[in-house]
C-alpha cells in the first residue's frame, strides 16, 4: 500500500512538471527529431521548461522508489493512471475543453485505484532481481527499434502524428522504467548508502539515461504537437503495457495466487488502459486546437 500511495503522489508531482513544460511549448520556436541540436538549444534554454523537466524528474525518482516497495502490475497502473487524470484535471483548471470521454475517465480512475489497493491483500512478492540477459535484450531492442521506426516513418519529410511519436516515447521510457525497477529492488535490498556502488556498477543508470533521452526528445516533439492530455496517455498506455508484462516475467514476479485478488490486479489494470483510451479519443482536435494555440503565441 505504501507503494501505491508512492505511486499516486508521483503521479501528481510528474504531472505538474508535464503542465509547465506544455506551457513552455507553446511560445517556443517548433522542433523536431531531425534537428537534434536545434531541439537540444530550444529546450535547455527555456527556464520554464526545464524547471518542469526538474518537477517530472522529481516524479520519476518518486516511481523507482515505489516500485521497489509493490509489485510492477500494481505500481505502473496506478502511475500512469494518475497521470492521465491529474492532466485532465488541469485541463479543466486551465479552461481546456475535454470530452464525455474524457470526463468518464475521470470517473473511473478512482474506481480502478480501488481495485488494484484491494488485489495487494495477496499481490505476491514483489521482485527485486531481474534476468540480467533478457533485461540487457529487451531494453536495447526496444530503443533501437523506437528511433529507427521513427526515423524510417519521417524519412523524406513525412508527417509523423503526435500519437504515434508518444507511443514511441513511451515505449522508450518504458525501458527506462525496467531500469528503475531495478535500482527500487536495489534500494529495498540494501538501503541507500549500500546501494550506491552496486548501482553505479549495474547497467541500471546508463541504460535509464539511454531510454530516458530517446523518450524525451520523441516526447516533447509530440507534446508541442497536442497537449498533455492527450500525448501524455498515448505514451503511458504503451509504456503502461510494456512495464507491466515484461516487467513481470523479468523480475519474476508472481501475480495473485488467489482468483479473487487476481481479477481484482487484471480489472484494476484493464481499467487504467480503458482511461488512456478513452483520454485519447480527441486527439486529432487537441493537436489541431494546440497548433492554433502556438501560432497565436509566436504572433505575440
Amino acid at each position: 500500500m505504501v507503494g501505491l500511495l508512492a505511486a499516486l503522489l508521483s503521479a501528481a508531482v510528474y504531472s505538474l512538471g508535464l503542465a509547465v513544460e506544455q506551457r513552455a511549448l507553446h511560445g517556443a520556436p517548433s522542433i523536431g527529431v531531425r534537428r537534434p541540436l536545434h531541439l537540444a538549444k530550444v529546450l535547455l534554454t527555456n527556464p520554464r521548461w526545464v524547471g518542469g523537466c526538474a518537477m517530472a524528474a522529481l516524479g520519476s525518482l518518486g516511481l523507482v522508489v515505489a516500485l521497489g516497495l509493490a509489485p510492477v502490475s500494481v505500481v505502473q497502473p496506478a502511475f500512469a493512471g494518475g497521470i492521465a487524470v491529474m492532466l485532465l484535471l488541469t485541463a479543466l483548471v486551465l479552461g481546456d475543453p475535454i470530452t464525455r470521454g474524457e470526463k468518464a475517465a475521470l470517473g473511473l480512475m478512482p474506481l480502478a485505484l480501488l481495485l488494484l489497493s484491494l488485489s495487494l491483500g495477496d499481490g505476491g512478492e514483489t521482485g527485486t532481481v531481474p534476468d540480467m540477459p533478457l533485461l540487457l535484450a529487451v531494453s536495447v531492442g526496444t530503443v533501437v527499434a523506437c528511433v529507427g521506426a521513427v526515423a524510417l516513418a519521417s524519412g523524406g519529410g513525412r508527417y509523423v502524428s503526435a500519437a504515434a511519436m508518444g507511443a514511441a516515447a513511451g515505449l522508450a521510457q518504458g525501458t527506462a522504467g525496467l531500469q528503475g525497477k531495478g535500482l527500487g529492488g536495489l534500494l529495498a535490498d540494501e538501503g541507500l548508502p549500500a546501494a550506491v556502488l552496486p548501482a553505479l556498477a549495474s547497467p541500471f543508470p546508463y541504460l535509464y539515461a539511454l531510454g530516458w533521452a530517446v523518450g524525451i526528445v520523441l516526447f516533447q516533439t509530440s507534446m508541442q504537437r497536442a497537449r498533455a492530455s492527450i500525448t501524455a496517455p498515448v505514451a503511458n498506455v504503451a509504456g503502461n503495457v510494456f512495464m507491466v508484462v515484461l516487467g513481470t516475467v523479468i523480475f519474476d514476479e508472481a501475480l495473485p495466487d488467489d482468483p479473487l485478488m487476481l481479477a481484482l490486479r487484471a480489472g484494476g489494470f484493464a481499467l487504467t488502459l480503458v482511461v488512456v483510451v478513452l483520454v485519447r479519443g480527441n486527439g486529432a482536435q487537441a493537436e489541431a486546437d494546440t497548433t492554433r494555440k502556438r501560432e497565436a503565441a509566436g504572433a505575440l
